[in-house]
């Protein structure tokens, strides 16, 4: 029974984000925020313009630095 619940809590948690975050991304088109952030919770950046996603050249940075390391 506890799994269950838990299961079902995780469920409804993953369903009220994305909710959140579906309406954050249509009420951003009008207002053009770059960050809306939080103050509660564990997530802090609710929604973050993609012209500032790092992630592939941190991606491409990590691979960089780790391909010669590893032809040693």
């Amino acid at each position: 029974m506890t799994n269950e619940l838990v299961a079902e809590t995780q469920k409804n948690s993953l369903r009220l984000r994305d909710s959140i975050n579906s309406f954050l991304k249509d009420y951003n088109k009008e207002k053009g925020y770059t960050f809306i952030i939080s103050n509660t919770g564990s997530d802090n950046l609710l929604y973050a313009d993609k012209a500032y996603d790092i992630t592939q050249e941190i991606v491409n940075g990590l691979n960089a630095k780790y391909i010669p390391a590893t032809k040693k």
